[in-house]
């Protein structure tokens, strides 16, 4: 076949990995293949391994897209690999390795670098990786949005979207769309317009954290937090990422590690000021409270609006104080 039979995609952003798919049907001239979502989190089932080797009646031809690849286990890779083997000339195959990035280096599972498909696809060049949006491929993204919809702003204005905008391509692009809304017919990006960006994945979660643990406004607080987002599915995971983080620095803050925490040292003084008032065990529970909030949405057994009123009631809960010691 003149197109590839499968490609890896190695990105922890879901968004990103949708639009590099979309990218890769059209250059491919396979847009209008039937899309098969698989997800490796579960048991692959018969139809999975079908959709792989089977042609189907009519001759249709289908995009396979396996989710979260990374998890398959050892004994999965085998057979996969030798499923690879005798794919079927109508069946596109994309497999997702969506671990997070820990190094500069994709997370490869090493049972897969083992395989016969990963050593071919390598060699093939059937292997598309990205980190996710950072501080520098955030640019491209933006250059993007504004070549496809002709907005045209200065290098100021455009530096400051940069770090406006949250690291998380589906929320970045929820508001990029606000903007292009806002630009009108003149189609130019002015630094007024980037106010309508309510949160940013860099939003300080130590402040949130501060205010919260020392009886601020809690009402106030929130607000700042979550408004206008009503796309929450994308940004309760926003926000349980962001504050997992600031509660790992804590910990370790507060167990001595401040080495391995890369902060100024003033900030650092601030920081363990507030893991000493909160304690291990409020620290700790942030951990439960992320964790819950994140398995009701990936189980299906809480929808995102659920999970994010849950997550929020928890928090007050959590960072509240004695009404005595509430700031006046």
């Amino acid at each position: 076949m003149s197109r590839p039979g499968y490609i890896f995609l190695t990105c922890p952003d879901a968004e990103l990995l949708h639009g590099r798919i979309a990218e890769i049907l059209d250059s491919n001239n396979a847009s209008d293949f039937e899309k098969k979502v698989y997800w490796a989190d579960d048991e692959l089932p018969s139809t999975f391994w079908d959709d792989l080797t089977l042609q189907t009646l009519f001759g249709s031809s289908k995009a396979i897209i396996l989710r979260r690849a990374h998890t398959l286990k050892v004994a999965t890779w085998k057979v996969l690999d030798k499923a690879l083997s005798a794919l079927s000339d109508s069946s596109f195959l994309f497999l997702c390795l969506e671990g997070a990035w820990t190094k500069k280096s994709a997370p490869i599972p090493a049972v897969l670098k083992k395989q016969k498909c990963w050593k071919y696809a390598e060699k093939q060049n059937w292997v598309w990786q990205s980190a996710g949006l950072d501080e520098k491929s955030i640019t491209g993204f933006i250059n993007q949005w504004s070549a496809r919809t002709s907005i045209l702003m200065d290098n100021s204005v455009k530096q400051a979207l940069t770090k406006a905008l949250p690291k998380d391509a589906r929320a970045a692009k929820l508001e990029l769309d606000k903007l292009e809304l806002a630009t009108g017919p003149e189609k130019k990006l002015l630094m007024g317009h980037l106010d309508m960006i309510a949160f940013s994945e860099d939003m300080n979660f130590f402040e949130f954290m501060n205010s919260m643990s020392q009886g601020g406004d809690t009402i106030e607080i929130w607000r700042r937090v979550l408004t206008n987002h009503m796309e929450k599915d994308s940004m309760i995971f926003m926000l349980t990422a962001s504050l997992t983080r600031e509660a790992r620095n804590l910990w370790m803050m507060l167990h001595g590690e401040e080495s391995s925490v890369g902060l100024p040292p003033f900030v650092k003084k601030q920081k363990k000021a507030l893991a000493q008032r909160l304690g291990p065990a409020r620290i700790a529970k942030i951990f439960d409270i992320v964790l819950e909030a994140e398995i009701g949405i990936k189980t299906g057994s809480r929808r995102p609006e659920q999970a994010l009123e849950l997550f929020v009631a928890a928090l007050t809960s959590l960072f509240a104080v004695p009404q005595s010691n509430r700031r006046r």
